[in-house]
């Protein structure tokens, strides 16, 4: 048979069948006096074959190995079964991480789309925080509030993208955010955050100590473990950085009084970390 009665018999192309042999997945058969390549039935058992492993998600590059390996030639070969197994095996494996992957991508776009339905913002933070920031952002009036507000909405989803906090810290200061009497402190702390801005910090050192301290009180809740708590890790790399960053600290706060605050809590919640190593 000619190479379109092949493509015709097997279900595909004439120029996946050239690309076949392009790849030494088929092999070029011999040609006919007036130079037309002659296919036989075997050819066309081997590119159905060839087709088939393809569609059952074995890469090209693996197919001759795997055909060599299951012939009939290698029955008795426990070397080439072996190595077949451990072929199958490993794809296996593979298509089991992408189907994970796949869900875990799925289930991300499920929770946006309800998000989205409800009305909520698109955001990498659990549901309760991504609600609480927005019932504080809308809330309040005092616009020097509503900027702190959306800056450390942003800083989280920063933390959430970029896999520095565990979900179990996420969760714990939804937690916080969501519970009215540890909420009403948070708020009065951010205020008193926010009113910080413009003051020259030696002239406001008292309320720049007094801030920080009670920010880092809040913090300092998840270290009560020996490992540091479920943010140790992340905490002592946000002191080398503040520490060692200031002109980076700079451009995320620009206010040197609330900077010096920011800077006071990292220090402080490091120390309580350290000491509890």
């Amino acid at each position: 048979m000619r190479i379109g009665e092949l493509a015709s018999a097997a279900d595909t192309t004439v120029r996946t069948i050239r690309h076949y042999h392009r790849l030494g997945l088929l092999p070029e058969p011999p040609r006919s006096s007036n130079g037309y390549r002659v296919y036989s039935m075997e050819d066309l058992v081997r590119l159905m074959r060839i087709r088939w492993l393809a569609g059952a998600g074995v890469p090209l590059g693996a197919i001759p190995t795997v055909i060599g390996a299951a012939g009939s030639d290698a029955g008795d070969d426990g070397e080439a079964r072996d190595d077949l197994t451990a072929d199958l095996e490993a794809l296996i494996d593979d298509l089991d991480a992408q189907l994970n992957a796949l869900e875990g991508k799925r289930h991300a776009l499920t929770m946006m789309l309800d998000g989205h339905r409800r009305g909520q913002a698109i955001s990498p933070l659990p549901e309760p925080l991504i609600r609480a920031f927005d019932e504080l952002i809308s809330g309040e009036d005092d616009p020097r509030t509503r900027k702190v507000f959306e800056h450390e909405r942003d800083s989280w989803e920063l933390v959430a993208l970029s896999g520095q906090a565990p979900q179990e810290f996420l969760d714990a200061v939804s937690g916080i955010l969501t519970d009215p009497a540890k909420r009403e402190a948070v708020i009065a702390l951010y205020r008193r955050f926010g009113a910080l801005a413009g003051h020259r910090p030696a002239d406001a050192s008292g309320e720049i100590e007094a801030v920080a301290e009670g920010m880092a009180g809040f913090l300092t809740v998840f270290t009560d473990r020996r490992d540091g708590g479920i943010f140790g890790e992340w905490v002592a790399t946000a002191a080398t950085y503040a520490a060692h960053g200031e002109a980076m600290m700079s451009e995320v706060l620009p206010d040197p009084a609330q900077r010096a605050v920011a800077m006071r809590v990292i220090a402080r919640v490091a120390e309580v970390v350290g000491g509890e190593r």
